[in-house]
């Protein structure tokens, strides 16, 4: 703050209280002799600054007023300096800041300009790119589809080769089997015959010894009466297409005839009065629970499958009960000539276990689809493979698959070759499509039997049958790639992605060259002639080509 000029008031106060303190003193203050020398009057009179003290101290009042005034000058001068300086500090400071502005506007305008020019280079170059990418793309699409209708071609003459190889092998199976039914009612003809001989022939000796003069020996003809072989059925595999309906209804009828013998029977020893009541519902209860503690370790897998046959297949084996005509449950296979009807006799106990252990398998192949590692599936899958061709439980060396297969036909129709429509409830019926179906639901049910067929159909055992012919799951892909576009459905392509997203690699090892066509058909065909309402399912299967080549497996 500027000091302000003049006296300051701390010398005029001093000066003041200094004379006033003086000069109106009491008189008491005063020197005695004079008060009694000098009247009061005169004292009044008189100057009070005479005294010499008093004169000093005013002089050095007056001194060190002037004294502060100079201060204060000097200070408001130091002052008025400092505010010029500071003013002129500013004006440089402006002037400055506006030079820095006009730089930094001008710079600004000038990385701009380059940054125009550099873009208008980078579209030129982006341009040419584009162009020069075009140009290539159509020379790659060129020669892409030259490679493809050469691919397709060879695919589809291997795929017409391994067609009628197959049927060629199916021909020659049936007529192999054949032979041997027919071999083997020649040879009991044969021994037939042969004993029939024998009594004649012990016959015509008796005769011959009681009239020994008789010149001509008799010999009687047989008496036995034979029945020739009847003639082999073919079986469901080796059907043609026009039987698809018929054994479809066979199959209807057996799950039927299944699903009444497994709720008769389960009323029956239900029971308390009934031996059979516990270990039917232990033997139920395991089914269930053994089937849902299936993972991917092999050891728990070989485990499961111990723990099965013995807490479940072998005590109904082996447990006393009644038995029942197995023939009625038996579709794909021919029945063997008896002897009596006894010999068609199979434990019912086993029946029911076999029934029960269908529908757990396919209500656990339906669950665990909804997880990404079909690993599992494979396991359950194997599990069923080695049961169903296991010799303890067949009949007569024919394996009860039927049952499950039947299952299947109820389940899944298209994995079979039925067709419908999806736009009325009959139809949704017949493809498969549950009361208490969503499309969520249906889609992950379908998906994991498509991958269970391929467990069980895609097995090769040293000393066993498998469950299902390998050839059946060349049938159920091949079925879903000929129906035609205004047939197919979504559901469709969710069995088909079950069918082959975890087997193609087995495929490939069991058919070769010809597999590769059928999933080409498969992944590539089928998609690209898909309905619109099947345009989201389809592309799964169609991505699938992408993610193989990934795993180093290509369809060119």
């Amino acid at each position: 703050m500027t000091a302000r000029s003049g006296t300051s008031s701390s010398s005029m106060h001093t000066a003041t209280s200094f004379s006033s303190s003086f000069m109106n003193s009491s008189p008491s203050r005063q020197s005695p002799n004079r008060r009694s020398l000098r009247p009061q009057r005169e004292s009044l009179i008189r100057d009070p600054y005479d005294s010499p003290p008093r004169q000093l101290a005013l002089e050095f009042n007056l001194r060190l007023s002037l004294s502060d005034r100079e201060f204060n000058e000097k200070l408001d001068a130091a002052a008025a300096e400092r505010a010029k300086q500071h003013a002129q500090q500013l004006a440089y400071a402006a002037e400055e800041h506006e030079r820095v502005f006009r730089c930094a506007k001008l710079e600004i305008e000038r990385i701009a300009l380059e940054e125009q020019q550099a873009r208008l280079r980078y579209e030129e170059a982006q341009k040419r790119e584009v162009e020069r990418l075009k140009q290539e793309k159509a020379r790659e699409e060129a020669e892409a589809q030259r490679r493809a209708l050469e691919a397709r071609q060879r695919e589809e003459e291997a795929f017409k080769q391994a067609a009628e190889r197959q049927r060629k092998l199916q021909e020659a199976e049936a007529r192999m089997k054949a032979q041997k039914e027919q071999q083997v009612a020649a040879e009991r003809q044969k021994k037939e015959k042969e004993e029939a001989d024998r009594k004649a022939a012990e016959t015509a000796a008796t005769e011959k010894a009681r009239q020994q003069h008789a010149s001509q020996q008799l010999t009687p003809q047989p008496t036995t009466g034979l029945t020739p072989a009847a003639a082999p059925k073919p079986s469901a595999a080796q059907a043609p297409a026009a039987d698809v309906e018929q054994i479809h209804a066979k199959y209807l009828q057996l799950h039927q005839r299944m699903k009444q013998f497994r709720n008769a029977f389960w009323d029956e020893h239900k029971k308390s009065s009934s031996p059979l009541k516990g270990p039917v519902g232990d033997a139920r209860r395991a089914l269930r629970t053994r089937l849902g503690q299936i993972n991917v370790d092999r050891k728990d897998s070989a485990a499961a499958i111990n723990r099965l046959r013995t807490e479940c297949f072998n005590v109904a084996l082996n447990t006393p009960g009644p038995m029942i005509d197995i023939r009625p449950y038996i579709v794909s296979h021919q029945i063997p000539q008896l002897a009596n009807e006894n010999e068609a006799a199979y434990p019912a106990f086993l029946v029911y276990v076999w029934i029960c252990f269908e529908k757990f398998l396919i209500e656990q192949f339906a669950k665990e689809a909804a997880h990404t590692d079909g690993r599992i599936i494979q396991e359950i899958g194997l599990i069923a493979a080695s049961l169903f061709g296991d010799q303890n439980y067949m009949w007569k060396g024919i394996p009860l698959t039927d049952i499950v297969l039947a299952k299947l036909h109820k389940a899944c129709p298209p994995l079979f070759g039925i067709r419908g429509t999806m736009d009325t409830k009959e139809g949704r019926l017949r493809l498969g499509w549950l009361e208490s179906s969503t499309t969520e639901t249906y889609s992950q049910r379908m998906r994991g039997i498509g991958a269970g067929y391929a467990s069980m159909s895609l097995r090769s055992f040293a000393s066993k049958t498998p469950a299902i012919a390998t050839s059946e799951y060349w049938r159920a892909i091949v079925s879903i790639c000929n129906t035609p576009p205004d047939q197919l459905w979504p559901g469709h392509f969710f069995i088909l992605n079950g069918l082959i997203r975890d087997y193609y690699r087995k495929f490939i090892q069991f058919y070769g060259v010809p597999a590769r066509g059928v999933l080409r058909r498969a992944v590539v065909d089928l998609p690209v002639r898909a309905p619109d309402r099947c345009k989201d399912a389809a592309g799964i299967i169609s991505v699938l080509r992408e993610g193989w080549k990934k795993e180093n497996f290509s369809l060119d």
